[in-house]
């Protein structure tokens, strides 16, 4: 890769970083950081907004305003049934074990899910979602999850 693109692409990050940022700064305002997200298209904003309706708790919580955020990835949002569950991370699990829909979603997706799962503490892989998240998720999914950061930690300043 040549110096050039290595710059332009560290300059990209550094943008988004600082757009995270501001979000979190005027995180007290949530319809303008939701007004900020990055959303992949116009149909993961628009089933973040059904969804968000929905599990109504996502104003409160920056939890499942996250898992809202994640699921409703339109490769995600369009292999489960979420209205079928009380929270938005139920369909990982089936009977104890990882639900057929969960596993038929892409693995960097999975990988996304696991992440998001360990930040309350529960671990689906070994290596970590996070860690094999770090070392395959590509920049668009990489941007998807640094959203996701910036959702739940809304409240840090």
């Amino acid at each position: 890769m040549s110096r050039r693109k290595t710059y332009e692409k560290y300059e990209h990050i550094n943008k988004m970083f600082d757009k995270l940022e501001e979000q979190i700064v005027h995180a007290g305002d949530l319809s303008y950081m939701r007004e900020q997200f990055y959303f992949i298209d116009e149909f993961h904003r628009q089933n973040y907004e059904s969804l968000r309706v929905y599990y109504h708790q996502a104003d409160d919580s920056p939890l499942i305003d996250g898992a809202c955020y994640l699921i409703a990835i339109p490769e995600i949002f369009n292999v489960i049934d979420i209205f079928d569950y009380e929270v938005p991370f139920d369909f990982i699990f089936e009977n104890g074990q990882l639900s057929p829909s969960f596993q038929q979603l892409d693995v960097y997706y999975q990988y996304m899910l696991a992440a998001a799962l360990e930040v309350s503490d529960v671990k689906i892989f070994n290596p970590s979602g996070y860690s094999l998240g770090m070392n395959h998720w590509n920049i668009r999914q990489m941007k998807i999850f640094w959203q996701y950061t910036a959702i739940i930690r809304r409240e840090a300043q």
